[in-house]
């Protein structure tokens, strides 16, 4: 009986430990928020007339609806949450030029529009991205995951490849409303795709490719 009892108490804590993982928001996480500095304010700023751009192209009678929310944690990434706010962190949005912000925004609206949802955070989305002009070799890139850290590396797991697809399908119609090559949003994807050996990435550029080429 003891035993069994033992048993049941070590089950309990993982069950534990696994449902905090899941359900609590990353401890390391510091939102910008009031009083605000005016870097953050200035990002806030930033990242909310990004999604507005896509939003007003899109969908105009919902400007106003999604919020930008800017994260100053030391990794790069973006994501979303069920409801109507989009995430990302500071570093990644200072290593994004005006096109590529709006294919992450994109993204990540895209998702939202098609219902789907993380539990808290992530996306698959680099956590060093290199500039166009630059070396696509020895770039480190991952998915997010609450679970692991690699010394400055968060490490990531985003939606399934399925949901991924479906987004960047979406994310295409949207930045052609916007004005912006598709072509542009594919480049992002290859950046990512030289940089990791990640196969989900490898699909995910094959399917953009047999979409722009229809």
């Amino acid at each position: 009986m003891k035993i069994l009892f033992t048993k049941v108490a070590i089950v309990t804590k993982i069950i534990f430990l696994v449902v905090m993982l899941l359900t609590s928001c990353i401890g390391f996480q510091k939102k910008c928020q009031a009083p605000l500095s005016s870097e953050c304010s200035s990002f806030i700023d930033l990242w909310q007339n990004t999604i507005d751009s896509i939003v007003s192209a899109n969908f105009p009678s919902e400007i106003g609806y999604y919020r930008s929310v800017v994260w100053e944690d030391d990794f790069d990434n973006a994501w979303v949450n069920k409801g109507n706010e989009i995430n990302i962190t500071r570093q990644f949005i200072q290593k994004l030029n005006h096109s590529q912000r709006i294919f992450v925004a994109a993204h990540e609206l895209a998702h939202l529009k098609l219902g789907h949802y993380y539990s808290k955070v992530g996306i698959i989305i680099p956590t060093q991205l290199p500039t166009m002009n630059n070396s696509h070799q020895n770039q480190s890139f991952g998915h997010y995951n609450s679970t692991l850290k690699m010394g400055k590396t968060i490490m990531a797991k985003g939606f399934d490849l399925n949901k991924e697809e479906e987004a960047d399908k979406l994310a295409l119609e949207f930045v052609k409303n916007v004005g912006l090559d598709p072509k542009d949003y594919l480049k992002l994807l290859l950046i990512i795709q030289h940089s990791t050996n990640d196969p989900d990435i490898k699909k995910r550029v094959r399917s953009m490719k047999n979409i722009l080429t229809r």
